[in-house]
């Protein structure tokens, strides 16, 4: 069983966002650590041949079944399975729209084999930026998907955020909150993820993990910020643009994501980054 490997959840449309990731992958990943893809089962076989000879790559169903269908909804669902497939200790979940800018290692991962660090902070600069571009940082995403998620678990204090992506997430975690706490409550994942969503349609996997994770300490927890620098809005994107170059981010982030609406921009600035 591995210690850690690189998991990507991703179908067709976000295809090309994924080969752009998975060339980051290769440029910087100096420990060689494993790349694990899982594909929707429709799409499977679309996934250039490359792809499934270079790599584990999966169909979802492989990982679980489940009745919640809703595209975001649905990858929450795999990428919170994935210890099911029994090959890692640790995994960090990669979302499509992600780019790594510089070397990374094992070691940025995890603290010692067995425990990976927690995405765990305030989001002040999260929530000022917010406020900056007229939004109301009590009511962004990890907000209301934290207010939510919490009551299951009788947690209380600081209000954390377990974002942004990528997660470093300990198997260990999951499976214990599906197979034991879930069993206990006499509920399937889908069921709890479910009522979180009719509270105000915002369930996280990273806060269902986090919250979990807090109430039980089923691992050390050693807290970070996130790994990469993320244009959450495009109006945030607008007003930092041009602050940091590329150069000097890669001194703080391991890599930047420019959410979904970026994607002109990504696929720009990775052409000339490759060439570096």
């Amino acid at each position: 069983m591995e210690k850690i490997v690189l998991y990507i959840k991703t179908y067709e449309p976000d295809f090309e966002r994924v080969y752009q990731l998975i060339d980051s992958i290769e440029k910087f990943n100096k420990d060689k650590i494993p790349l694990v893809i899982s594909v929707n089962d429709e799409h499977f076989e679309k996934l250039p041949s490359e792809y499934h000879q270079k790599y584990k790559v999966y169909k979802d169903s492989d990982i679980t079944t489940t009745t919640i269908k809703e595209g975001w909804r649905y990858q929450q669902i795999i990428k919170a399975s994935f210890y099911k497939l029994k090959i890692s200790k640790n995994y960090v979940a990669l979302d499509s729209d992600s780019l790594f800018i510089r070397d990374f290692y094992i070691s940025d991962f995890l603290y010692d084999d067995d425990t990976p660090y927690t995405t765990m902070h305030e989001s002040k600069d999260l929530m000022e930026i917010s406020e900056k571009i007229g939004l109301d940082s009590q009511e962004i995403f990890f907000q209301k998907t934290l207010r939510d998620t919490r009551p299951f678990f009788g947690n209380h204090g600081k209000k954390w955020d377990y974002g942004p992506s990528p997660y470093s997430w300990s198997c260990k975690v999951w499976e214990h909150l599906h197979e034991v706490y879930l069993k206990e409550i006499n509920l399937t994942f889908d069921e709890f993820f479910n009522q979180i969503d009719q509270k105000s349609h915002s369930p996280g996997e990273c806060s269902i993990y986090g919250e979990y994770l807090l109430k039980t300490k089923l691992i050390d927890i050693y807290p970070i910020e996130g790994y990469f620098k993320v244009y959450h809005y495009k109006k945030q994107y607008q007003k930092e643009k041009n602050e940091l170059s590329i150069e000097q981010l890669k001194k703080i982030y391991l890599g930047i994501i420019y959410q979904s609406n970026w994607d002109k921009k990504r696929k720009h600035f990775w052409q000339i980054w490759r060439r570096k």
